[in-house]
């Protein structure tokens, strides 16, 4: 078994040997609800060959993932979800499809962010500048007048806090710097090499230390009754070690991988290194991480190996008696960690929205940059700096699914909606997708022009157009494709 860091974590797991065996006979006596995500540092241009290769992954993405939801929503009525968190580096053209991803329910959006030899100071600005993008494309921003700009964060090459000795951060006291610009936890670890910490198997919180690297290398557990604990939230995946056959160890880094699946030996080790908050050891979390955009660990997250995993994940630990199965994004799995601070207890799914709000994603997607002003289940407000261009947003409010066409801007409420087109462009089209049961019943600055080939009801117009809206409609649920 080859060195993986083992010098830093491999004393605390043999040190942790009695907690591990107190959680085993807990579960034994217990049901013990399982919070499962999958973190993944998603990079669509890693190791391309054309040009073509991350449009053709993200769209493998989509109907793939797609596929895996529906096949196992119908055969054991669980949905699993994704989190991607993505680099800017690996371009803004993939921003709007990640956006529809999450807008059709696979799952959310994180940042992962690659940096070497920054300071403080420019760390700061290029981070401040990295989110402003995201923001335009509708990304790390929750549902709110105005929106939130929380985000989840995963390091480049593990090295947070300046882990990796200069390399691939530069950082000292990047957890405060994190925390200052908005960011809600960190879940980068397990590494399995250098960057590892010493503490594992935990839900934590590091404080920053000027001057000093790795300050995450110990800190205080979450903890029930504990919810003002200072510092960055750290939410680590299971490390320890596993077996490969009978008697041939191996090590356990909680990575997903077609060439290391998640078979039933590894759902063991993972559901025995018993992450949790302390006081609530029938929440237990299985944060696992992975590569997943390149097209060797398809298999693995949306293909054959998936499903068998999935099957076994449904079959021996969603019996109701000794266990519960709960898909989760990376927000949700920080909302339920608060929640515990909180004293909350029972069913997690009561409190998957208990601090950080959903991302407006489960209630727009827009295909092109623009403005979020206002995202609530009552109202939507957008501005688009470039009317000319050809917009897409995507809607899930009673009466309207789809708004395509040259927008200023685009107001929606209940059964109505306000578009704005610059008037010195003159007349322009505007195609309209309504929910099922829903009829338009007036329209003011436009002309309606008839259905298109689409499908899509056409209007033609200047300036301000204004649409009322009757009958059966309803919003399109999260999840379902509209």
């Amino acid at each position: 078994m080859r060195d993986r860091g083992l010098r830093y974590w491999l004393p605390t797991y043999l040190s942790e040997a009695p907690l591990r065996r107190r959680g085993r006979a807990f579960r034994k006596r217990n049901l013990t609800h399982l919070i499962f995500l999958v973190c993944d540092h998603f990079e669509p241009r890693h190791g391309i060959r054309e040009e073509a290769q991350p449009a053709a992954r993200m769209q493998a993405w989509r109907t793939g993932f797609q596929e895996l939801q529906s096949d196992c929503l119908r055969r054991y009525g669980l949905r699993p979800l994704h989190t991607w968190f993505y680099p800017p580096h690996h371009g803004e053209e993939h921003l709007a499809a990640l956006a529809r991803m999450a807008f059709e329910g696979l799952g959310e959006v994180e940042l992962h962010y690659h940096h070497e030899g920054d300071t403080a100071e420019t760390l700061r600005s290029s981070l401040r500048e990295v989110l402003a993008r995201y923001h335009r494309a509708g990304l790390l921003l929750q549902t709110g007048s105005p929106p939130g700009g929380r985000f989840g964060f995963i390091h480049g090459d593990w090295a947070l806090d300046n882990s990796a000795h200069g390399r691939f951060c530069g950082v000292d006291d990047e957890l405060s710097l994190l925390q200052e610009l908005g960011c809600w936890a960190d879940l980068t670890l397990p590494s399995g090499n250098e960057c590892q910490t010493r503490k594992i198997n935990s839900i934590y919180y590091a404080v920053g230390r000027p001057g000093h690297a790795k300050s995450h290398d110990w800190g205080e557990d979450a903890c029930v009754g504990r919810p003002a604990t200072p510092g960055l939230m750290l939410i680590q995946g299971p490390l320890g070690i596993g077996r490969r056959g009978a008697l041939r160890p191996r090590v356990e880094n909680a990575s997903l991988t077609s060439a290391n699946w998640g078979d039933p030996g590894r759902i063991r080790s993972w559901i025995d290194c018993h992450v949790h908050v302390r006081g609530r050891p029938e929440w237990s979390f299985i944060k696992l991480h992975t590569h997943g955009a390149v097209e060797r660990d398809f298999d693995a997250l949306f293909g054959e190996r998936a499903r068998r995993m999935h099957a076994v994940l449904a079959e021996r630990y969603n019996d109701g008696r000794r266990f519960r199965l709960h898909y989760v994004t990376a927000r949700q799995a920080f909302n339920l960690v608060r929640a515990a601070e909180q004293g909350a207890s029972g069913d997690p799914a009561q409190f998957l929205d208990w601090d950080v709000a959903p991302p407006v994603t489960s209630l727009y997607w827009a295909n092109r940059p623009h403005e979020t002003r206002v995202c609530t289940a009552e109202k939507l407000l957008l501005e688009i700096p470039d009317a000319d261009a050809a917009m897409e947003v995507g809607l899930r409010y009673a009466g309207l699914q789809k708004v395509t066409g040259p927008l200023r801007a685009l107001e929606v409420g209940a059964h109505r909606a306000t578009l704005r087109m610059a008037p010195e462009a003159g007349m322009r089209r505007v195609g309209l997708r309504l929910s099922p049961g829903a009829a338009l019943t007036s329209v003011t600055g436009a002309t309606v022009l008839g259905e298109g080939d689409g499908g899509e009801l056409l209007l033609e117009g200047a300036g301000e157009v204004g649409l009322s809206l009757a009958g059966s409609a309803r919003a399109v649920p999260s999840g379902e494709v509209s």
